[in-house]
């Protein structure tokens, strides 16, 4: 009996020993395993940031063609604006673009005649017609118009070839020297009191402004005075003497 129960405990460590000799071995799939996975995982960061690189570069590429392309496509040159005119206003008109201004006598300030062709600019011409008409409007509109010409262009291009000439329609001369005066316009100007030399250019509508070369060809011209008129005649202006 005794021996029996020595040799069930000599089992019994027998087995222990060799389930702690196990036990105390490294898992060598457990590390394969972990180093495995360390190695994938030190892989996919290279590849991310190799990614990362290659994605940097590519974003700059894009980038410098994105600029490049930019710097190409520069916004076309300005050119002299179109007359865009509703059927009624071009039916006023009794002259165009591309037609020569017809030539004919206006009144001096001391009521003597004179031929409006001989007053031209040496390169290009701006012409007024106005007149103070019988409204608060119009005579406002008028003002407006002549101290633009004088800022716009009488001042900057006086050296430059460019003659702004004032024909007021069918006013008293004196009442035109006073507002000119007041304004402190410097154009010349002259007179059309029976509308002679109107009746050759439009059948209706003041003010108007045109815009000629050194013959008197029309180049430009609009049937009224306003904002859009006075970008218009600048923007022409500029492309014809190269500023734009």
């Amino acid at each position: 009996m005794a021996w029996n129960i020595l040799r069930i405990l000599g089992f019994l460590l027998t087995f222990g020993s060799i389930a702690l000799y196990l036990g105390c071995q490294p898992n060598s799939k457990t590390d394969k395993s972990k180093s495995s996975s360390s190695e994938t995982s030190k892989s996919d960061t290279s590849l991310v940031k190799s990614g990362e690189k290659e994605n940097l570069g590519t974003t700059g590429k894009d980038k410098k063609t994105v600029s490049t392309r930019a710097k190409s496509q520069k916004p076309p040159p300005l050119t002299i604006p179109m007359v865009g005119l509703t059927d009624t206003l071009r039916a006023t008109c009794l002259v165009n673009v591309g037609d020569i201004m017809p030539d004919g006598d206006v009144s001096t300030t001391d009521g003597s005649k004179i031929s409006l062709q001989s007053q031209y600019g040496e390169k290009f011409t701006v012409l007024f017609l106005w007149s103070e008409g019988g409204s608060n409007y119009a005579r406002l509109t008028a003002d407006a118009a002549l101290n633009d010409l004088q800022s716009d262009i009488i001042d900057p291009y006086a050296g430059k070839g460019i003659k702004v000439i004032g024909i007021n329609v069918g006013d008293k001369p004196q009442l035109v020297r006073q507002q000119l005066e007041k304004i402190g316009v410097t154009m010349s100007y002259y007179f059309d009191p029976d509308k002679a030399f109107f009746s050759k250019v439009a059948k209706s509508m003041l003010p108007r402004v045109y815009l000629l070369n050194a013959s008197g060809k029309i180049i430009w011209f609009d049937t009224d005075y306003s904002q859009a008129s006075r970008r218009n005649l600048m923007q022409a202006i500029q492309v014809l003497l190269g500023e734009k």
